[in-house]
């Protein structure tokens, strides 16, 4: 099977600056005002986390327990979406956001997709698949979002469940130092043959680098803030950096 091209359309000198979580070192993450400044600060496009409600229905958040940027504690898959939308998710980064909502897939999508290319983080604390991946491949059906956007998971068997539903969809393989070692190992991103790999940056090395573009796949990495670490994906050549600072990594970048 052909791997999907990753943002076909779209060309810009690299890497690709793609805000975390939005540009979330100025506004309230995972919100539409952090979506929206990205854009007008000049990323590229942004990075940010889906999860499924009690319910079935998609919400853009990160944490597996609310109770962080959220006024309320629990897992989140054990809310009613209506519930989750009634929380404040903006007050705890500063009161200029009070009143800010968990956006909804479709609600990013309409706000900034025309502006930004997307990362669609799928968040499964339970590796398995959970519905998530069919509503999303349903998503980017509906949406005609292929050529703009990708998902990205560090669960193996959610990736494998979204590339039998729609091949087209571009996926990026998540790991980091801390992820189990089982998921550390290359034998589940050979076996799935992502369009990029999305190691944590500090996993980064030149054989990587290299050994990922010889096999045609794109290198993006997370979360790099400090202007040294910056410089030094550029110089591995690194296709993509996600980060907080916007601004930070337009300027190094």
């Amino acid at each position: 099977m052909t791997r999907p091209a990753l943002f076909p359309t779209f060309t810009a000198p690299r890497p690709l600056v793609f805000g975390h979580r939005g540009a979330s070192a100025h506004a309230p993450e995972n919100t539409l005002p952090a979506f929206i400044l990205a854009a007008d600060m000049g990323a590229h496009g942004i990075e940010f986390d889906v999860q499924i409600s009690a319910d079935g229905k998609l919400i853009i958040h990160h944490d597996h327990e609310l109770g962080r940027t959220a006024p309320a504690s629990g897992r989140l898959r054990d809310w009613k979406f209506a519930d989750l939308r009634a929380l404040d998710v903006g007050a705890w980064f500063d009161a200029r956001f009070t009143g800010a909502r968990m956006p909804t897939p479709e609600e990013v999508v309409e706000e900034v997709g025309s502006r930004l290319l997307l990362n669609f983080e799928l968040v499964n604390p339970t590796l398995r698949p959970d519905g998530s991946e069919a509503l999303l491949a349903d998503l980017f059906r509906r949406m005609n979002l292929c050529d703009r956007a990708m998902i990205s998971s560090f669960s193996p068997l959610s990736l494998a469940a979204v590339k039998r539903l729609q091949p087209r969809i571009p996926l990026g393989a998540l790991w980091g130092p801390s992820s189990r070692w089982l998921l550390r190992a290359g034998w589940w991103r050979r076996l799935l043959d992502p369009a990029a790999l999305h190691p944590q940056f500090s996993l980064i090395t030149p054989v990587m680098a290299a050994r990922a573009h010889a096999r045609g796949q794109r290198l993006h990495t997370w979360t790099v803030n400090e202007p040294a670490d910056i410089a030094r994906m550029r110089a591995l050549g690194v296709d993509m950096i996600m980060g907080d600072w916007v601004d930070r990594m337009l300027a190094a970048a």
